[in-house]
């Protein structure tokens, strides 16, 4: 039957291509059945591969000292003393901005260097934000520490926070009931073999589901749909790391590419008079995410070279779609309600108010149902969490000690003079750095009002191309590992032996790269466009 229908007869073909395809499904079957034990282990007994350590050993003392731990001490006392040099001098002219750039630059050099783990420095933000006393109120008095920590730890329950847990809970439920190992055969089978490729099709698929629910979620999901994909792939293979990287860049990327994508677009539009609508924004954001995720994806073949270490990959061919059972359909009808949900948002905020309260409904749905338990919950990347909660309290010390809004003031006294296209460069380049290491949303916050206030007063006025323009660069600051949740998520994942896939030189090296060349070509071709529909 296989010979008549699909090689015309040819019962030795059709006899060479079965014998393929089973091997290419025993290879599946045996590599996930082996990693999954694996991850069961690491679950139950944190059982982890031991590599061995270089390093040094003290005369005298016989005590073993690896040169990683050396590396790690001698990168804190750095990241240490620029801290201590920086409290005590006033950079600022306003000594709460001066201590919030101290901190600032500690928190930022400690993420650098991974001295300790992201999600302890990440719970270090808070530990030193409320006795520095750099929270200040709307008159701009310093608040008591009673004050500062009620704030500080407001600042670190958001909104987000919940899209973030209703993320992981439409990813886990789409991975334990197959959902995401059949969607991700079928995706891979229309992409090819070839890496870079599917790396490709990776890429755009995350780019436009961030088009329609917010680019916190959407890595969630992509991750969860690629895992079959990592789980049959060799140890330390660059294309497990190269596909991470791609999707949390693209899902960046996909902040700007509509006004329900992230909240800094929302920001951008309520400057702007008249409003752009999603027309006009479609119209300057599809080309720029289309031009940068392409850029980006090229500079991820360059760094990792992924064709060289897989040149193919072992992927079953998708079989169609069997009939669903109950608790597929079940989880399918979650989770496109919860997406309709997050895209009809703007139009229903006066009933459910905030993305955060919509991302409950999946996660008490599927629990209450028992599609999900106690142990799937157990198994959310909760360091994911406590990095965001990190960014956010530095996001609000950032703005409530009114560092972001000295800096951006200084640079609009000296931009006047200048062209639409310099300002933008200069404002771009501005809101690119601060968005890098704080909330894309705080950066948009303080600095569109200057871009807007900037535009207002120039000869000819035109503040609606300077805050859209700037408002897209927020998307792509995505250099480090906490500039932006698809990042964040992204550093956390480990493989089933507990080794990271992705390192800090990973996202300095190819991720700084990408962000800045991804911001120069949205600024020329999201001037070119405003501008020429005269908007």
């Amino acid at each position: 039957m296989y010979a008549a229908v699909f090689t015309m007869g040819k019962k030795h073909l059709a006899e060479v291509e079965l014998k393929m395809h089973m091997h290419d499904h025993i290879v599946f079957e045996r590599s996930t059945v082996w990693k999954d034990l694996v991850g069961k282990e690491r679950q139950r007994m944190d059982a982890h591969a031991d590599i061995p350590k270089k390093g040094y050993t003290i005369p005298y003392l016989n005590l073993f000292i690896s040169k990683k731990t050396l590396f790690n001490f001698i990168a804190f006392l750095v990241s240490l003393t620029v801290y201590i040099v920086l409290m005590c001098f006033d950079t600022m002219n306003q000594r709460e901005a001066s201590k919030c750039l101290a901190l600032l630059l500690f928190a930022a050099l400690m993420w650098a260097f991974e001295c300790i783990p992201l999600f302890a420095t990440a719970f270090m933000v808070p530990l030193l934000v409320v006795p520095m006393h750099i929270c200040r109120d709307s008159n701009g008095n310093v608040l008591p520490a009673s004050e500062a920590a009620k704030h500080v730890f407001q600042a670190m329950f958001s909104d987000t926070i919940m899209v973030l847990l209703g993320g992981f809970s439409i990813a886990g439920a789409l991975s334990k009931h197959g959902v995401a190992k059949a969607f991700a055969s079928t995706i891979l089978s229309r992409a090819g073999s070839k890496p870079r490729y599917v790396i490709l099709v990776n890429m755009y698929l995350a780019t436009f589901l961030c088009m329609w629910i917010s680019n916190v979620a959407t890595p969630v999901l992509c991750f969860s749909l690629v895992e079959p994909i990592l789980r049959t792939l060799r140890p330390n293979s660059t294309v497990a790391p190269s596909l991470i990287l791609g999707i949390a860049l693209a899902s960046c990327i996909g902040g700007l590419s509509s006004p329900i994508s992230s909240p800094q677009n929302i920001i951008a539009i309520d400057l702007m008079v008249p409003s752009p609508g999603w027309g006009i924004w479609f119209a300057a954001a599809i080309p720029c995410g289309i031009v940068t995720v392409m850029t980006t994806w090229i500079l991820i073949l360059l760094y990792f070279r992924p064709d060289r270490d897989t040149p193919h990959l072992n992927i079953i061919k998708s079989q169609g779609f069997s009939r669903p059972t109950r608790s597929q359909v079940w989880v399918c009808f979650v989770c496109l309600g919860t997406i309709a949900l997050w895209c009809a948002e703007s139009s229903m905020s006066g009933f459910w108010g905030d993305n955060g309260v919509i991302a409950a409904i999946p996660f008490v749905l599927l629990f209450a149902t028992n599609m999900l338990n106690k142990n799937d919950l157990n198994n959310f990347l909760w360091t994911v969490v406590t990095l965001a909660q990190g960014g956010m309290a530095l996001g609000f010390a950032v703005e409530s000690s009114g560092l972001l809004d000295i800096i951006g003031h200084r640079i609009a006294g000296g931009v006047n003079h200048l062209s639409d296209l310099s300002i933008i460069f200069v404002f771009g380049l501005l809101v690119l750095v601060f968005a890098t290491f704080v909330s894309h949303t705080v950066a948009a916050l303080i600095i569109l009002p200057i871009v807007q206030q900037v535009g207002q007063n120039l000869p000819i006025p035109h503040p609606n191309l300077l805050v859209m323009v700037t408002g897209l660069v927020c998307s792509v600051a995505m250099g480090l590992p906490v500039s932006g949740f698809p990042n964040m998520n992204a550093i956390m994942l480990e493989d089933p032996t507990g080794k990271p896939y992705l390192k800090i030189k990973d996202f300095l090296l190819c991720g700084v790269p990408a962000s800045i060349l991804a911001a120069v070509l949205t600024i020329c071709l999201g001037y070119g466009i405003v501008s020429g529909i005269g908007f």
